[in-house]
């Protein structure tokens, strides 16, 4: 078992996303482009990933202007040391209930 596959399962991500989440995290404020480079993945796949991200909390994009019109976004991971936290504190809450609802059964 590997950080990845918990956070796989406690954040419902998939594989690639936890890979992506990490490659952030490793390199800092990162675009779209950068991350196609890295992975050699279609940006829709990219795109998707940093969405699920996003909605779990654990990348934030930031809306970066050019100079002369437009813009771009770069991405920024959630601090790993948050992320655990949040983990382990999901794991305690998760484990709690699990013993309550045993403690409950019945036998039919």
């Amino acid at each position: 078992m590997s950080i990845e596959d918990i956070m796989s399962c406690m954040f419902g991500l998939k594989k690639f996303e936890t890979e992506t989440y990490f490659m952030v995290v490793n390199k800092g404020a990162i675009t779209v482009n950068d991350l196609v480079d890295e992975f050699n993945k279609d940006r829709s796949t990219i795109r998707r990933a940093l969405q699920n991200l996003a909605i779990a909390g654990l990348i934030y994009r930031d809306q970066k202007n050019i100079k002369n019109g437009g813009y771009y976004y770069t991405y920024r991971a959630a601090p790993f040391e948050e992320v655990k936290e949040t983990t382990k504190y999901s794991i305690k809450k998760w484990s709690e209930s699990m013993v309550v609802w045993i403690d409950n059964l019945e036998p039919d």
